[in-house]
């Protein structure tokens, strides 16, 4: 870390500058996308040797699928099939995000190219039997260079666009200089008792009890329970650590209870299918290979449990035992948990490694660093100092894009990132409970800047019409994760975090006020 000087004195952390000369694509992602690209030739490749050398109508009807997915069996006269296989094709485009069926694309293609062949000397619905479209041929290279060139056009302006604002976005970092961070501590009002009454009511059920959470699918909505549950775990370790320290028993025991739950078969019972799915391993364990967005947000639980608490229970072997439906038991406990998540950053090629099979969000992996770093910090090891230099190599070469933001998601098989409409543009400048403020501060201090630059003048608009601590506003709905209701929380919490964000104390206070007199609903 380098600091800036004035009249022999120290002034303050310099900001990390962006790189002046950003690379397209990392050195593991270029690797995997240049083996992309020679397999897709080659199939190109294949298919028009057929076309050109093939005598039976049904060999160049499968060379035509080959060029393009269902191709074939527009040159077979068959439109409506060719329509049905691009719904196919879009259907295991969704599945390949959704439930990583890294094999549903090429399934497709190579379904649809066989029964082009097939149905080639087949009857027709609307022309004679085994008619062919010869203008077909030159329309599947024509929509196969169309999807590349859409794809390149999209992935290069983007780029290019971001590198052009190098200079300008380093001049700033350059002057720029970061708000105090917000220490006071806040008085807890009439909606914070009610806030912990509702933990306390949740965490207290029987210990099979999830009365209180969103139900739905477990792999990508918005009613994942282990998502809900880490909230809840934080939220209270927050409120122990600062408003309760002098009475630790009952929320202790309630915080280990919510701990505890993550135990729940009906929590991570999600696995085995997107392990078989994605990994072609049947194996339910939820811990031992990929899945951080289960067992480093666990980690990083336990961590806030133990720094809060001084509780140390769940370092004993067997505390955390995962039991599957046909009796099979996966014994961990904080201990093996860190442990397993290193032993998947040491052996992923791209240095992170995936929530679902083959894909490496950089949120979750945030998460994982700070499971290692925590686990560090309360117990003495050495986790993270063994995997951190190469953690941030594939942030800073894989992830960072040139205006210093980070993709959202990156494929470990193909080296591909895109915007999955989970977050807005696909990228962000920091993410995970801390913001790199743990594991890499310089990093954490280049994204808060960058945040700032673009939130600060909103939000002093917004601070600007604070009048006796009162903010008089109130904000549109917007949908919930889960997509089944809309509520203004959201918007609030936006504004909340903005706040904080730029240091501004007195819209925080008013903003939380707002937010409880337009949210609460008395139940």
């Amino acid at each position: 870390m380098t600091t800036a000087v004035v009249d022999g004195l120290t002034d303050r952390p310099e900001i990390l500058l962006l790189p002046e000369h950003p690379r397209r694509l990392g050195p593991t992602s270029l690797r995997l996308l240049a083996r992309l690209v020679v397999a897709l030739t080659l199939v190109e490749l294949t298919g028009t040797m057929l076309i050109v050398f093939a005598h039976s109508k049904a060999w160049r009807a499968f060379g035509v699928g080959l060029v393009y997915p269902g191709a074939g069996l527009l040159y077979d006269a068959a439109p409506v099939l060719f329509l049905v296989a691009q719904v196919l094709l879009v259907v295991a485009l969704v599945l390949w995000w959704g439930l990583s069926t890294h094999f549903s694309i090429p399934l497709v293609w190579l379904a649809t190219a066989v029964g082009a062949g097939l149905l080639a000397d087949g009857p027709r619905l609307w022309v004679d039997r085994g008619t062919t479209w010869g203008w077909a041929i030159p329309v599947a290279y024509l929509c196969a260079l169309s999807v590349v060139a859409a794809m390149t056009w999209k992935v290069e302006s983007r780029f290019r666009a971001k590198r052009a604002l190098v200079p300008e976005l380093n001049a700033y970092l350059t002057e720029a200089t970061l708000p105090e961070r917000v220490t006071t501590l806040r008085p807890p009002d009439r909606m914070d008792a009610e806030l912990l009454r509702w933990c306390y009511d949740f965490a207290e059920q029987p210990d099979d009890g999830l009365d209180g959470l969103d139900w739905g699918e477990q792999f990508h909505g918005g009613t994942q329970l282990r998502y809900q549950l880490n909230s809840i775990a934080w939220a209270m370790s927050l409120c122990a650590a600062n408003y309760l320290p002098n009475a630790p028993g009952r929320i202790r025991e309630a915080l280990a209870k919510v701990v505890q739950k993550h135990t729940d078969l009906r929590v991570w019972s999600y696995w085995r299918t997107l392990n078989l799915l994605g990994n072609f391993d049947p194996n339910p364990d939820p811990v031992r290979r990929d899945n951080i967005m289960f067992s480093a947000f666990l980690g990083d639980v336990i961590n806030s449990f133990e720094a809060a608490t001084g509780d140390f229970r769940f370092d004993e072997p067997g505390s955390l035992t995962f039991v599957w439906k046909d009796g099979r038991t996966f014994e961990y406990d904080h201990h093996s948990l860190t442990q397993a998540v290193r032993r998947n950053f040491e052996s992923s090629r791209l240095g992170f490694f995936p929530c679902e099979p083959g894909w490496s969000f950089t949120v979750c992996n945030v998460m994982g660093a700070q499971a290692l770093h925590g686990h560090d910090t309360n117990h003495g090891g050495s986790d993270w100092a063994q995997v951190g230099d190469r953690w941030r190599r594939t942030l800073d070469e894989e992830y960072l894009t040139p205006d210093g933001s980070y993709a959202h998601i990156r494929s470990n098989h193909v080296g591909v990132s895109w915007d999955t409409g989970e977050v807005p543009g696909g990228h962000y400048f920091a993410n995970g409970t801390h913001r790199f403020a743990d594991i890499l501060p310089a990093h954490a201090r280049r994204a808060k800047a960058l945040d700032v630059r673009g939130a600060a003048p909103k939000l002093a608009m917004l601070s600007s019409i604070v009048t006796d601590g009162t903010l008089p506003l109130e904000l549109p709905p917007e949908p919930e994760r889960h997509h089944m209701s809309s509520s203004a929380v959201l918007p609030w919490m936006k504004i909340i975090g903005g706040a904080r964000l730029v240091g501004d104390e007195r819209l925080i206070d008013a903003a939380i006020d707002a937010s409880a007199k337009q949210c609460a609903t008395g139940a």
